[in-house]
């Protein structure tokens, strides 16, 4: 008993911890402007902004899981790291930490991003296939350029 009793304030504890991560919700045109600074055709640009708004919901320092084979998904595109870069080191096939993909800086995101992108298109974002693929993209014609 007194095991479980350690055993539960410990893990009680750890939840207590804040753990500090920088990030932010982007609206579409400022999701656009970083597309744009990273070099994005604007060809894909709503497509890319449908994509994290399904996935993250636009927010930069979401990190979900775990998920199969006790992966996590990171940032604005929840890249998994089962894949596409390693907890705590950099590594994976975009030989990244994964959590240099949650916080407010999406320009290395977008970098993996196009990474997976070139491997699998974008049929490797399930939430893209059910509610972007064939749907009605993100307006983002009122946006400044």
């Amino acid at each position: 008993m007194k095991v479980r009793l350690r055993l539960w304030l410990i893990v009680s504890a750890m939840m207590m911890v804040d753990v500090h991560v920088d990030g932010r919700i982007l609206t579409h045109c400022e999701a656009m402007h970083e597309l744009q600074r990273a070099g994005t055709s604007r060809t894909y640009i709503s497509s890319w902004i449908c994509l994290m708004q399904n996935e993250s919901g636009m927010n930069t320092s979401l990190v979900t899981g775990p998920k199969s084979a006790s992966s996590f998904s990171f940032g604005i595109f929840q890249i998994n790291s089962a894949k596409w870069c390693s907890r705590g080191h950099s590594g994976g096939i975009c030989n990244k930490r994964c959590e240099d993909f949650a916080n407010d800086n999406i320009q290395d995101d977008i970098v993996c991003a196009n990474m997976i992108m070139d491997r699998e298109g974008f049929k490797s974002w399930d939430r893209w296939m059910k509610n972007c693929k064939n749907k009605p993209l993100p307006n983002i014609s009122k946006c400044r350029r």
